[in-house]
C-alpha cells in the first residue's frame, strides 16, 4: 500500500497487452472494420486488448459485448478515424438500439477517436452507449443531437472529449465523471438527464469542464431529471452564458413521477464564466460547501476505481529552474498596497557563510547548502534547517539569508537549502532532499559545529508546508520507502512561517484549477480530485501524533495559508506538546521579507527556539 501511495501512477488497473490489431480500410491492416477487430479478440479476456485504428470513416454499428473485456480502441487521428451511423428512435429502432457504438463490456477504453450519429434533430439518435462497468472515453469527440451520450449503467470516466448535442444528450443511469470535458449545446434545451438509482451516491460529476453553445443558443438548463433520483453536480465548470439562470428544470408533466424536485440532488461548486449565477439558481438547487465538495473526488466517485486515464501531468517538468520568486520581486508587486514596507537589511557577516556547500547528490544533481555558521563560541550549537518558500516551483535558498543570518548572530547555524522543484521532479522529490539535508546536517554534525540533537527545521510558505511535513513523519515508512535511505531525519522543533498543514480542508485554497493549473495540482502531478491520496500524504496534519516536537506558527492575516493549524494544535494540545502562534494582522503572505514584520519575526523565532534549546521545553508543555 505504501508503495502504491508512492508511485507516479495508479497502477492497480494497468494491464498488459497480450493482442494487438490494427484496422484499415486499405486492407494494410489486421483487419478493414473494428468489429471484425473485436469479434477477434479472446472472450472473457483477463488482460488488455489494443485496437488500433488507422483513419477513416467507419460505417458501423459497433457493438462490444460483455464477453469482450479489456478492450482498447485507439484512433490514429480524433478528427480523422470516424465511428458513424444514422440510426434513430421510430419504426425500427429505439432510443436504447439507435446507438453508433455499443459497449457492453467491463473495463474497456475508447481513445482519440470520433462517434457520431449523423440522423439530425429527427428525436432520439444515439451516438454512444455505454452498459459496462469501468469503461473510459479518452481525448474523444461523441456527436449528435437529442441523446448523444447514453452513459447507461456502471463507472465511467470521460477525459478531455466533446460532447455535442442538443436535447438531454447526456443521459443515463451510470455514476459518470466528467473531466476537462467540453460539453457544447446545439439549441435551446436540456444538457443532461440522469437517471440515477436511489441507492447510488453518484451520478454525472463534471469536473473543470466547460459549456459552450452554437450561435444563437442562448437558453439551456445544466440538467433535468429522467427518474426522481437524478444527481448532477458541477465542479469548478466554465458556464457560457447561454445557460439559463435558473440552472435546472424539474420535468414538469410526467405523470409517474410530479414532483422530482423534492428528490433530486443537483449542485454546483465554483461555477464560473457569464453563466455561472449561483444567486438565481431554482431553490431546490444547492451550492456545494469546501468540506462538501471533497466527497466527489475520484476514489470517493468511483468507490476505489482509478481509471487508467488518469496519468501524472509532466508538462510542468520543464528542467528549467525557476528562480522569478523574489523579495525584490515581491516588494515591487506589493509597494502600492503597503507603501511602508522594506527589505529587511539583516546580512550576515563576512567570513561566517560557506556557500554552495553539496549536501546531496541525487543522478547526477547536485544540491547545495549554505551554511550561516553561529556567532557563539565554545559548544556546539543548535542548528536550524531553512527552507524556502514560493509554490513548490520557485525560489532558492538565498531567499532567507536575512533570516539565516539573523538566526546566525542569535548563536545559531543556518543551514539554507536547495531542493528540488516541480520544474524537475515531482512529488514526493522535494520532501526526500529536505529529510536527505537532515541526515545530513546529523552526520555533519561536528564539521557544522551543531549539537545532533538539537535541530530544527523552519520554512516558509512551501517551505513550511514542508518543514510541517518533514518535522511529522520522521522515521515514517511512507517516506523511507519513496526516499530510501535518508538518515536520521528527526528534528527537536518545528517552525511554520505561513505554510499550510492540511491540503484537503475548507480553509485550504490549494488545488483550484478552475482558470489555470495551481502550483500544488503541478507539484503533485495531478489534482486534489484525481489523487486525493497523495494530497493528504503531504499535509502535516495527516501525522500530528504524540511524537510530534514542540511547534511554532508565524502567520501572515491571509488565512488560507495556514489552513489546517488550529486542528494541528488540538492534536498537539491533547497530547501536552508545546506550541506557540505568532499572527500578524493586515500582513501579506511574503510578510517575513520585510520591515516592519522582519524583525518581530526573527524574535519570536528566537524566543521559541531559546525556550525549546535552551530552557529546555520539552515535548511535553
Amino acid at each position: 500500500m505504501i508503495w502504491w501511495l508512492c508511485t507516479i501512477h495508479a497502477s492497480a488497473q494497468r494491464q498488459a497487452i497480450v493482442q494487438q490489431f490494427v484496422v484499415a480500410q486499405d486492407g494494410t491492416g489486421d483487419f478493414r472494420t473494428i468489429q471484425e477487430a473485436v469479434n477477434a479478440v479472446r472472450d472473457h479476456s483477463q488482460a488488455r486488448a489494443a485496437i488500433f485504428v488507422k483513419n477513416g470513416v467507419y460505417r458501423e454499428k459497433l457493438v462490444i459485448p460483455s464477453w469482450k473485456k479489456n478492450i482498447l480502441i485507439e484512433g490514429e487521428d480524433r478528427r480523422k478515424t470516424v465511428i458513424t451511423n444514422g440510426d434513430y428512435s421510430g419504426d425500427v429502432f429505439s432510443t436504447y438500439t439507435s446507438y453508433t457504438v455499443l459497449v457492453q463490456a467491463d473495463d474497456c477504453v475508447l481513445k482519440n477517436l470520433t462517434v457520431q450519429n449523423t440522423a439530425g434533430p429527427v428525436g432520439q439518435a444515439v451516438a454512444l452507449h455505454v452498459e459496462g462497468d469501468r469503461c473510459e472515453v479518452v481525448e474523444c469527440d461523441i456527436l449528435g443531437h437529442q441523446d448523444t451520450l447514453y452513459a447507461a449503467k456502471g463507472r465511467q470516466y470521460y477525459r478531455g472529449c466533446l460532447v455535442e448535442g442538443t436535447t438531454d444528450f447526456i443521459f443515463g443511469e451510470a455514476t459518470a465523471v466528467f473531466s476537462g470535458c467540453t460539453v457544447r449545446s446545439l439549441r435551446n434545451s436540456y444538457i443532461t438527464a440522469a437517471s440515477t438509482a436511489v441507492y447510488q451516491p453518484f451520478g454525472f460529476v463534471f469536473l473543470n469542464c466547460r459549456l459552450e453553445a452554437a450561435p444563437g443558443v442562448d437558453k439551456v438548463y445544466l440538467g433535468r431529471p429522467w427518474r426522481p433520483f437524478a444527481k448532477t453536480v458541477f465542479i469548478n465548470s466554465e458556464l457560457g452564458p447561454h445557460i439559463a439562470k435558473e440552472g435546472w428544470d424539474p420535468w414538469k408533466g410526467d405523470a409517474f413521477f410530479p414532483e422530482k424536485e423534492k428528490t433530486v440532488f443537483y449542485a454546483e461548486y465554483g461555477s464560473w464564466g457569464a453563466g455561472a449565477s449561483p444567486d438565481t439558481r431554482v431553490a431546490w438547487a444547492r451550492q456545494l460547501t469546501d468540506a462538501e465538495v471533497w466527497r466527489y473526488a475520484l476514489d470517493s466517485v468511483f468507490a476505489g476505481w482509478q481509471p487508467s486515464a488518469v496519468v501524472r501531468r509532466m508538462d510542468g517538468v520543464n528542467g528549467i529552474r525557476d528562480t522569478g520568486f523574489t523579495p525584490e520581486r515581491e516588494l515591487a508587486r506589493l509597494a502600492g498596497t503597503y507603501p511602508g514596507i522594506r527589505l529587511a537589511g539583516t546580512q550576515p557577516e563576512d567570513g561566517r557563510v560557506a556557500r554552495d556547500v553539496p549536501y546531496r547528490d541525487v543522478d547526477g544533481t547536485m544540491l547545495a547548502a549554505d551554511i550561516y555558521s553561529a556567532q557563539r563560541k565554545g559548544k556546539a550549537t543548535p542548528g536550524v534547517l531553512l527552507l524556502f518558500g514560493g509554490g513548490w516551483r520557485t525560489g532558492d535558498k538565498a531567499q532567507l539569508e536575512p533570516l539565516a543570518a539573523g538566526l546566525a548572530k542569535a548563536g545559531y547555524t543556518a543551514v539554507a537549502i536547495d531542493y528540488r522543484l516541480s520544474t524537475h521532479a515531482l512529488y514526493p522529490t522535494a520532501v526526500c532532499d529536505v529529510k536527505a539535508a537532515l541526515g545530513w546536517m546529523r552526520r555533519q554534525a561536528d564539521s557544522l559545529g551543531i549539537d545532533p540533537e538539537k535541530i530544527a527545521v523552519l520554512g516558509f510558505s512551501a517551505g513550511g508546508q514542508l518543514a510541517a511535513l518533514a518535522g511529522t513523519t520522521a522515521g515514517n515508512a511512507v517516506f523511507t520507502d519513496c526516499c530510501g535511505i535518508t538518515g536520521d531525519d528527526r528534528v527537536q522543533a518545528i517552525i511554520d512561517i505561513d505554510g499550510i498543514l492540511a491540503f484537503i480542508h475548507p480553509e485550504s485554497g490549494e488545488g483550484n484549477d478552475t482558470k489555470s493549473i495551481s502550483a500544488a495540482t503541478r507539484w503533485f502531478g495531478y489534482s486534489r480530485f484525481e489523487r486525493p491520496d497523495l494530497w493528504r500524504q503531504a499535509s502535516a496534519l495527516t501525522y500530528v501524533s504524540a511524537r510530534t516536537p514542540p511547534t511554532l506558527f508565524v502567520n501572515s492575516s491571509v488565512e488560507r495559508m495556514h489552513a489546517g493549524r488550529d486542528d494541528f494544535t488540538r492534536v498537539l494540545d491533547s497530547h501536552g506538546i508545546h506550541h506557540e502562534t505568532k499572527v500578524f494582522a493586515d500582513a501579506p503572505h511574503s510578510f517575513c521579507f520585510f520591515e516592519p514584520w522582519f524583525t518581530p519575526t526573527l524574535a519570536t523565532v528566537t524566543k521559541f527556539l531559546e525556550r525549546v534549546f535552551v530552557g529546555k521545553v520539552s515535548s511535553l508543555r
